[in-house]
């Protein structure tokens, strides 16, 4: 028995290494604040039909998955975004749950749980989701190069 504990740590501690040295984890909290606060821009924008933020957060080679998994190029997510928020009043985005991977310092994986509540033709609505973003740095600047979204029941 003990030969095989030692055959199995001699296996495993060089796996574990090479896991950790292949993964990078998550970024600096500074700039998980950052997307934090660029994905909620996104979902503020889009209650707001704010066109011109959500041009400036999606890259203009932007690659979507909707949430009834349709294909989706930048002007067909600001399309959707922007007609998704335009039928709710007094919307509010509420995100959690947010998780990270750093697959360069220049591209993240963010992943996260988001609620908007607000009223639709007098009724109260709720729709949730969960959201993968893939974030890259341009020009000193964070953008969304894609996305898919699911939604939560």
């Amino acid at each position: 028995m003990k030969c095989f504990n030692t055959n199995v740590a001699l296996i495993a501690i060089p796996l574990l290494i090479a896991t950790i040295a292949l993964g990078q984890g998550g970024p600096p909290a500074s700039v998980q604040q950052d997307l934090i606060a660029l994905d909620k821009q996104w979902g503020e924008a889009g209650g707001k039909g704010d066109t011109a933020t959500l041009n400036k957060i999606l890259s203009e080679n932007f690659l979507g998955i909707g949430q009834k998994g349709e294909a989706l190029g930048k002007q067909e997510q600001v399309a959707t975004t922007t007609a998704t928020g335009a039928n709710v009043q007094n919307a509010s985005y509420t995100a959690d749950e947010y998780k990270f991977e750093t697959l360069t310092p220049d591209v993240i994986v963010m992943t996260h749980r988001a609620t908007t509540k607000g009223m639709q033709d007098g009724k109260e609505v709720t729709e949730s989701h969960r959201s993968l973003h893939v974030f890259q740095k341009r020009g000193g600047q964070w953008q969304v190069v894609a996305n898919a979204q699911l939604p939560v029941k």
